[in-house]
């Protein structure tokens, strides 16, 4: 390893949350970024005030330089990376398509950290994808990236557990953790030659597109299952939600619930009391153990009740689905 050189010749590409522990451990180590690149400052909050991405906080508390960057396409963007003459491009959730010319940037890898075991779950959403479509573990891939979505060639890979009663956010938090240190896995194993990529197989491939806010709500009409899963998966976004009498009601977290349905039409209350709001789902019935309206604080079950009435036979979802 070149030890000698006075600069890392890492440029790292983040936005989100998830991006900071792979900031962090690279940051701790010899391949400490040169310059961090994130997207522009995004409406946030209540007040929707535009507030820079986490990423962007982390490097500058750091002393890392920063660069914003909406787009590859921006004048002089492409020519500013180049400038540089790096070594390695390492992208974590900056949600930004890279061109052929950028992927031509490093002298030695670009190098994506994915919150999947590739060629699962290729797309923006692969952690809430997992999670609603009742995965029993994901994990997280290295790969080379190419100009095709998380298609490029895998260098390493970790298996991780979900647990079952976790939502997106917090298995995200997981993952990310994970990922940081097979991140520095796979450049220390580049740079010794003891890591080489390895192409993706053919089969297996499956998307996880990114998620919109109509995304979370809630079909009734699956199974206790599905419905719980898919509530734990658009935690905390989307966020997963339904209607009670024309009210909006979005709905935290839920399991199964110990009640059959009984032939109640789906999404019709069967209990609602300190133990929980009891809905029937296609087949089963999940019980709803937190909840929130639009523009009040998250309650649990039995405080919510206490000031919104549900009763026993009231249905949830919309009025033309019933």
């Amino acid at each position: 390893m070149d030890t000698a050189r006075k600069n890392s010749g890492v440029i790292f590409f983040g936005s989100p949350d998830f991006a900071i522990p792979p900031l962090e451990i690279l940051s701790a180590s010899e391949f400490r970024p040169d310059l961090v690149v994130t997207q522009p400052d995004r409406p946030a909050g209540r007040g929707k005030r535009p507030a820079p991405t986490p990423v962007r906080l982390a490097a500058e508390a750091k002393g890392i330089p920063v660069r914003i960057m909406a787009s590859m396409r921006e004048e002089g963007a492409i020519e500013a990376l180049e400038a540089l003459d790096p070594r390695y491009l390492v992208v974590v959730a900056f949600g930004i398509v890279f061109p052929a010319r950028a992927l031509r940037i490093a002298s030695r890898a670009n190098v994506n950290l994915h919150a999947s075991l590739l060629p699962a779950y290729r797309g923006a959403s692969p952690v809430n994808a997992a999670i609603v479509n009742g995965e029993r573990y994901t994990g997280v891939t290295t790969m080379e990236m190419v100009e095709e979505l998380d298609a490029g060639p895998i260098y390493l890979q970790r298996r991780v557990p979900i647990d079952p009663a976790e939502n997106a956010g917090g298995l995200s938090a997981r993952l990310s953790e994970s990922g940081a240190g097979l991140l520095l896995e796979t450049l220390r194993g580049i740079e010794a030659g003891t890591v080489a990529p390895r192409e993706q197989p053919e089969e297996g491939v499956s998307h996880a597109p990114r998620l919109r806010k109509s995304d979370g709500y809630i079909d009734w009409k699956r199974d206790a299952d599905a419905v719980r899963d898919h509530i734990r998966g658009m935690n905390p976004w989307p966020g997963s939600f339904t209607y009670h009498e024309g009210n909006y009601l979005k709905i935290l977290s839920a399991e199964r619930g110990g009640e059959t349905g009984g032939g109640a039409p789906a999404g019709s209350v069967l209990r609602a009391d300190r133990d929980g709001i009891v809905v029937a789902c296609g087949t089963g019935a999940v019980r709803i153990t937190a909840i929130q309206t639009a523009g009040r604080k998250a309650l649990g079950a039995e405080e919510f009740l206490n000031g919104y009435s549900i009763e026993i036979g009231d249905t949830f979802g919309r009025e033309d689905e019933r």
